[in-house]
């Protein structure tokens, strides 16, 4: 995160000031919502939160000229409901879709990832998706996959809060299989020393070719007209200056991965 502020010096902007608060309404604030999801978001206690999203909010925030104030949250399914009522103003990483854009302007930021399912060791080989069909999966909560997955009335989907309260429960044998992107196994690993003792990565993956946003709540308190907002993120992320901060963010933590 300090390279990451650096960098920011360097290139004449200002650097987003770490603030934690429940509410504010000082237009010169940008309130993002965090919950712990490493390695993109990162809460410890007594530590300003890092992450690929945060790197990735603090330019945002650099950009507009905002103090960038995190406003912590137990997971992402209350995150977008503090988005949709505007008690915060951005949140990073989510899809378009359409009953998120009642509430949420999109403004672009990456493209998606890889997603992987893991379950206990002794689960018969995942090889293709109509494997999926027979088994209980662990999804978090308010979390996009993808199309078909997502939509499939088929597969039977166990809700939980988040992918370590997941993971916890796919080691109790609450549910046979759990999906995750792929860039939290490493986290995963660390987190969970008998992870490679108990578990395993199945054959199948699915990559979908998609674009990730920042979500603008509708009722932000930036003081700032879309159509700016637009202007500067658009050509921010077509610059490529999004990724730059994410990769830089992942070369200089790689315990997180």
């Amino acid at each position: 995160m300090q390279l990451t502020r650096a960098l920011m010096v360097a290139a004449g902007l200002l650097v987003a000031q770490y603030v934690y608060a429940e509410d504010t309404q000082d237009e010169h604030m940008m309130r993002v919502c965090v919950d712990n999801y490493p390695p993109f978001q990162i809460l410890e206690p007594d530590r300003s939160p890092i992450g690929e999203h945060v790197a990735a909010l603090e330019l945002f925030a650099s950009l507009l000229q905002r103090r960038l104030v995190f406003v912590s949250s137990p997971n992402f399914a209350r995150c977008l409901h503090m988005l949709e009522q505007g008690s915060v103003d951005v949140l990073a990483g989510i899809y378009a879709k359409p009953e998120r854009a009642a509430y949420s302007y999109f403004l672009p930021y990456r493209n998606d990832g890889r997603f992987v399912f893991i379950s206990q060791k002794a689960l018969a080989n995942v090889n293709d998706y109509e494997d999926l069909t027979t088994l209980d999966i662990g999804v978090s909560r308010e979390t996009e996959y993808f199309d078909r997955f997502d939509s499939d009335a088929r597969l039977h989907k166990v809700q939980t809060n988040d992918v370590i309260s997941a993971t916890n429960m796919l080691l109790k044998g609450r549910f046979d299989l759990l999906i995750v992107s792929e860039v939290v196994l490493p986290s995963l690993r660390a987190r969970f020393g008998d992870f490679d003792d108990k578990l395993r990565v199945h054959p199948y993956t699915h990559e979908e070719h998609r674009q990730v946003y920042f979500g603008v709540s509708k009722r932000h308190q930036m003081g700032i007209p879309l159509s700016k907002m637009q202007a500067i993120i658009g050509q921010a992320y077509e610059e490529g200056r999004f990724m730059q901060v994410v990769e830089e963010f992942a070369k200089q933590h790689l315990e997180h991965y």
